[in-house]
C-alpha cells in the first residue's frame, strides 16, 4: 500500500471512532437523563445501499413539555411495526432522537 492509501483508510478510522464515541455518549446521556414517554412507530424508511440494506424507524411522541416531536429511535428491533405503540426514553436536550425502553 502507497502512503495516500494509509492516510485514507487512517482518515476512515478516525471517523468511525467518532461516531462510535458520539453514539455511545448519546447512549449513555438517554439512560441517565432520559425522560420516558410513550410514543407510536409512525414510520419505517428503508435506506437502501449497494452492500447493506438497513431500516431507519420513527416514532411519534409527546415530551414533557406537551411538544409533538417525531423522533429516529437508535435501538430499534425489526418486529416493530407502524402504529404500534412503544416506551420511550429522550434527552431533553436532543429531542429528536429516543430510545426503545425494553
Amino acid at each position: 500500500m502507497d502512503t495516500k492509501s494509509y492516510i485514507v483508510w487512517a482518515i476512515f478510522a478516525a471517523v468511525c471512532l467518532v461516531i462510535y464515541f458520539v453514539s455511545k455518549r448519546m447512549k449513555n446521556e438517554i439512560d441517565e437523563n432520559g425522560i420516558e414517554t410513550v410514543g407510536v412507530i409512525s414510520r419505517i424508511v428503508d435506506d437502501f445501499e449497494p452492500e447493506d440494506v438497513s431500516q431507519d424507524y420513527y416514532a411519534v411522541y409527546r415530551t414533557i413539555e406537551g411538544e409533538e416531536i417525531e423522533g429516529i429511535i437508535s435501538n430499534p428491533s425489526s418486529d416493530l411495526v407502524v402504529g404500534q405503540q412503544v416506551r420511550l426514553k429522550y434527552h431533553p436536550k436532543h429531542k429528536m432522537n429516543a430510545r426503545i425502553i425494553r
